[in-house]
């Protein structure tokens, strides 16, 4: 199971915004500095809805600019929601990510530096920015904090990466111990990075090379003097000029994945797309490439090649596998280019093992003992599902999902941990979507629990909370939902059933019904219902399926949970009749945005 990050995380509702630009500013030759201000900066109303204030608390946040294509007069823009932005079905904006350098509030300017190479939407409308101009941003959705615990700092990147780094040296703290490496064309393209902290600042020249084609930052790091202690390390740049810092944090110093943050800002070329019938139509219905995928991170083999173990003995000797088996399975993996092998039999990985290796989500995500596999794999029930409206999955176990999730810990964790990072995107809205300041505890419930509490109480300091849930369930939650600062005001109760104890005046449910059938999520709620007096209230957060549904991933988890679960995306009005059969009244409903929604709940009158 993964660490946790020394980097909290806090969401935003993503907004739109019309700005103006104030300013243009050449820092040196090759980057551009453009300010800009505009009512919509702060808080504002737009097409019905009260949209909060621009908010930037890390280094590293972007925001989405969005361009005009040429010949045309406007960008295509996406249309705001409550908490996220609703993307055209029939067009496609141009956007592209940038980091915020300086946000004043007060003197209600931002300001974003570009790289002046001369080609692309974003750098031609940089060269052409003047003030006066329109430009629209959005963003930034989320920011990550400086991190915590460790002994010193590692930041790197080429200059695609130099807002963050300079604007993260800024904001340091004094007593944090940084090594710093910036790879930029030329020494005319220096400039002076200001910090408090104890920061060594190494300057790389590409002179002449063209950018993304050098190996200055891994050389760097390769040759650096290495710091005693934990180190955090931050990179950013070329995509491909990366892959070798990576594969040497990962191999030769071993810093735990949950200590790096490395992100290609951009590439210098993109594969090319082949949309043939025939061979779309083979790709959407072979199974075989994600099993195999799937099999070679569950048993560790893209791991152990990327860090240099090549022949099978070692790698069946590693992995605890029948030598034919996995000589068997590499041929395959061979064969689709997940890995090659040269003459004697040596293995390695192709830029598309790399890219596996080295995405930091992979194997959460394909790991056959997870739960995103696992609800991949229900979809091998999904004729009995459409034949009978009940879960037509079993495990290998021979149990159903839901059974498997409650008695196997590691299942557990891994399908909580999901939610609960689905969760962080609708917390904001619960935290300003019911009147909190009149509420001195509450007893949180559901999946997404963990992170929506944990949101409620670093807004309120008053405020004391307990999330119920399996044991398994809560190592989840302390783990990857609660902020350290928060835990001593959040206590963790191990609880069998989703039913809350009692005691509470107040019951929050996050995602807790998605994973039950329509009666078990009847019963869940009737069981509350007889824990109210008659000033108690439920607080019900679901996720909801839209009235026009066009979403590809929105389609599909609806039929993942109907296949795992039983249950389904369910309609605002089906949520509703399965309150009112348990016996709640709905004294409120809101959109939450992200296709949540947050219902009050009272008991019915008798």
């Amino acid at each position: 199971m993964p660490g946790r990050s020394p980097r909290t995380l806090v969401t935003f509702p993503i907004v739109l915004r019309e700005l103006t630009v104030l300013r243009v500013t050449d820092v040196h030759p090759g980057l551009r500095r453009i300010t800009l201000g505009g009512a919509q900066l702060r808080a504002f109303h737009r097409d019905g809805l009260d949209l909060p204030a621009l908010r930037t608390e890390g280094f590293d946040d972007h925001v989405k600019f969005f361009f005009t294509a040429p010949g045309e007069d406007h960008p295509v823009l996406p249309t705001q929601n409550v908490s996220h932005l609703d993307w055209p079905a029939d067009a496609r904006p141009i956007g592209k990510d940038y980091t915020p350098r300086r946000y004043d509030p007060e003197a209600g300017e931002i300001d974003f530096e570009f790289v002046r190479h001369g080609w692309g939407h974003a750098a031609t409308w940089a060269e052409r920015a003047a003030p006066g101009q329109t430009a629209w941003i959005a963003g930034p959705k989320m920011s990550h904090s400086h991190p915590a615990g460790v002994d010193w700092i590692l930041a790197l990147g080429d200059e695609t990466a130099l807002p963050a780094i300079a604007r993260w040296l800024e904001e340091m703290p004094a007593d944090t111990v940084a090594r710093v490496f910036v790879e930029v064309a030329d020494a005319s393209h220096r400039q002076d990075l200001p910090t408090r902290a104890a920061a060594e600042i190494t300057w790389l020249y590409r002179d002449g090379a063209p950018a993304g084609t050098t190996d200055l930052l891994e050389r760097a790091v390769r040759g650096m003097d290495w710091l005693p202690g934990a180190v955090f390390v931050w990179a950013a740049g070329e995509a491909g000029t990366l892959k070798g810092v990576r594969r040497h944090l990962k191999v030769d110093r071993e810093v735990p994945r949950d200590h790096t943050d490395i992100t290609g800002y951009w590439r210098r070329t993109e594969a090319a797309r082949d949309d043939a019938t025939h061979e779309r139509l083979h790709a959407l219905t072979d199974l075989a490439p994600g099993f195999a995928i799937r099999a070679a991170v569950t048993l560790g083999l893209v791991d152990l090649v990327h860090a240099g173990v090549a022949d099978v003995a070692a790698l069946a000797d590693r992995t605890g596998s029948d030598p034919a088996g996995l000589e068997a399975l590499l041929a395959y993996l061979v064969a689709i280019d997940v890995f090659a092998v040269d003459g004697s039999g040596r293995h390695r990985l192709t830029p598309l093992g790399e890219e596996l290796a080295e995405d930091d989500h992979s194997h959460e995500e394909y790991h056959l003992d997870g739960a995103r596999a696992a609800l991949d794999l229900s979809l091998a029930g999904l004729v009995d599902t459409v034949r009978t409206g009940r879960a037509g999955y079993r495990t290998s176990a021979g149990v159903p999902l839901a059974t498997a999730i409650g008695t196997t810990p590691a299942l557990a964790v891994s399908a909580r941990s999901a939610v609960e990072e689905t969760a962080l995107w609708v917390a904001p809205a619960v935290v300003t979507g019911y009147d909190w300041s009149t509420v001195p505890d509450l007893t949180g419930v559901g999946n997404g629990a963990g992170a929506v509490v944990n949101a409620l109480v670093g807004a309120h300091p008053g405020l004391r909370a307990t999330i119920a849930g399996l044991p398994s369930a809560l190592d989840a939650v302390r783990i990857h939902a609660l902020d350290p600062g928060s835990a001593d005001r959040i206590e963790l109760t191990p609880r069998s059933g989703l039913t809350p104890p009692a005691g509470a005046g107040l019951y929050l449910f996050v995602r807790a019904l998605d994973w039950l059938t329509d009666a078990d999520a009847v019963l869940v709620l009737a069981e509350t219902a007889g824990l109210l007096d008659a000033a108690g209230r439920v607080l019900l957060v679901e996720e909801c399926r839209p009235e026009a549904v066009d979403d590809v991933d929105v389609l599909l988890h609806d039929l993942r949970l109907r296949c795992a679960f039983g249950s389904g995306l369910r309609a605002p009005g089906q949520v509703e009749a399965l309150a009112g059969r348990a016996g709640l009244t709905v004294l409120s409903s809101r959109d939450l945005g992200w296709d949540h929604r947050l219902w009050v709940l009272a008991r019915a009158a008798a």
